[in-house]
Formats: C-alpha cells, sequence, structure tokens
C-alpha cells in the first residue's frame, strides 16, 4: 500500500514538470501607457470636434457652442453666441489670427490679444489644441503632471494654465477628453465635446 502511494505521488509530480511553462504577459505601467499615448497623439494634427465652451472672468461669463477644425497649425474655430455677439469665427495660425464678428474683421500677430481686445476675454488656442487631445503643448515646460491608472492625463499646469481632464470617451479605438477644465488667473473655461468628427489621424 505504502509502495502504491509513492508511485501515485511521483506519477503526480512527473506529470506537472512535464507541463510547458505558461507565458505572463507583463501589464504596461501608467508611465510605459503615457508614453504609448503621446506616440500615438503627437503626430495627429488632424481633427475636428463639436461641443460647448462656458468661459467665466471675474464676475463676467458666457457660454457659447463650440466647431474647431485643426489641420496642421491652421486653426478654425467658430464660437455662437458668446456675450451676445452672435456668431465669432476665429482663424489664423502660428503667425497670425484673424477675428470676424457679424460686422467687423480684426487681424493680428497675435490671437490671445486680439480677443483680449476686442471681445474682453481669450481662448488660449495654441495650447487647447493640444490639450484638446490630452497632451501637454511639445516643446514648452509644464509641471504639476498626474496621470489616471490608465495612463492618461489627469492634469497639470502650462503656459500659466491649469488643466484638468475630468472624462475620457473612446472614439475611434482612442481615449480622447469631453471635459476638461482650465484655469488660469480669473479666467474659467469649461470644454464638453460632445462630438468628434475625424479621429485624428
Amino acid at each position: 500500500m505504502k509502495i502504491w502511494r509513492w508511485g501515485w505521488l511521483v506519477g503526480v509530480l512527473v506529470g506537472c514538470a512535464a507541463l510547458p511553462p505558461q507565458s505572463v504577459v507583463p501589464i504596461p505601467s501608467r508611465a510605459t501607457r503615457w508614453e504609448i499615448r503621446q506616440a500615438t497623439l503627437l503626430p495627429r494634427a488632424h481633427f475636428a470636434l463639436t461641443g460647448r465652451v462656458a468661459m467665466r472672468r471675474g464676475k463676467e461669463g458666457a457660454d457659447a457652442k463650440l466647431q474647431w477644425q485643426q489641420s496642421g497649425a491652421r486653426f478654425d474655430l467658430r464660437l455662437g453666441g458668446p456675450l451676445g455677439q452672435g456668431t465669432i469665427r476665429l482663424t489664423g495660425d502660428d503667425q497670425s489670427a484673424t477675428l470676424l464678428t457679424e460686422d467687423r474683421v480684426y487681424t493680428a500677430p497675435d490671437l490671445d490679444a486680439l480677443m483680449t481686445a476686442h471681445l474682453k476675454w481669450s481662448l488660449p488656442v495654441a495650447g487647447v489644441r493640444y490639450w484638446i487631445l490630452g497632451l501637454p503643448v511639445p516643446g514648452r515646460a509644464f509641471s504639476a503632471l498626474t496621470l489616471d491608472d490608465q495612463g492618461r492625463l489627469s492634469g497639470l499646469i502650462q503656459d500659466g494654465w491649469r488643466i484638468s481632464v475630468l472624462e475620457y470617451r473612446i472614439v475611434g479605438g482612442v481615449d480622447l477628453p469631453s471635459k476638461l477644465v482650465i484655469l488660469g488667473g480669473d479666467a474659467k473655461l469649461r470644454l464638453v465635446i460632445s462630438d468628434w468628427q475625424n479621429v485624428p489621424q
């Protein structure tokens, strides 16, 4: 009886030893996922989206419908109804900017200064162009970078603005921000993106 028991135990051990080792698939770390996201999204310079933006500066504020088309450095934004001024269109690139209202056209090298002078508020388009993709502006210093468990941007401080990404949605297999809050001085911008017409390519 003892010999049979020992024989059974040896058989089990031999059988276990004969099993092929199971491969372990490593789970990417948060930092690795962040690096992958940056490498995936940074080259994608073309997109189009619609949504809403709420702007607050001190006691003044405005809500507007937002349409944004980006093609490389070239942007084309339409804001519907901010501060009762009807539709406003902002176009330009890194070299110049144009502000079109229902009855006026203004041009300047600097979009932020152009908007501040004629609208009394400003949208940091150069930064938002990257922040709405969940990325810092490349080549510029930033601080207070935080990532969520999936390696996506949760927040950072850049160019005097504090950016917080509140929600993401999957667009064409890629997680893109759908709600952001941007704070700078006494200004607060809240962006809600309802639709990405073209997934960045």
